[in-house]
């Protein structure tokens, strides 16, 4: 897909940032490492959305490599609390790129097209 508007670049371009910061580690090596440890293959995810909540608490959803939309809590200061990592993907409703009211300026719908080869890959994050 060639992302003509604007408002899809500046969204591609947002995914493809958080991707590479979450991969590479450099947002918070111990959210890579708390999304490895709970089974995230993170070299093959793509990240739509991460927010850092708290110093050591962050929510965010990831397109997995299977395309499995997964929302996630990760409370990193704290080893056995609120931690969350669930399926959302039958929930996506238009945010799913086969809904056709879907939007690619939505994060979660990039993400999906990113992962499923509609739109540009995550790296390089176009400049």
């Amino acid at each position: 897909m060639e992302l003509l508007k604007n408002s899809h670049r500046n969204t591609w371009r947002v995914v493809c940032e958080h991707t590479r910061h979450v991969r590479e580690g450099s947002l918070d090596p111990a959210l890579t490492a708390w999304l490895a440890a709970h089974g995230v293959t993170v070299g093959d995810c793509v990240f739509p959305l991460v927010c850092r909540c708290d110093e050591q608490l962050y929510t965010g959803t990831l397109v997995d490599g299977q395309g499995r939309v997964l929302e996630y809590l990760a409370n990193l200061a704290d080893q056995d609390g609120d931690d969350a990592l669930d399926d959302v993907t039958e929930a996506l409703g238009p945010k799913n790129p086969d809904h056709p009211r879907h939007d690619p300026c939505d994060p979660i719908t990039m993400a999906l097209m990113i992962q499923r080869g509609l739109a540009p890959s995550p790296e390089p994050v176009p400049a």
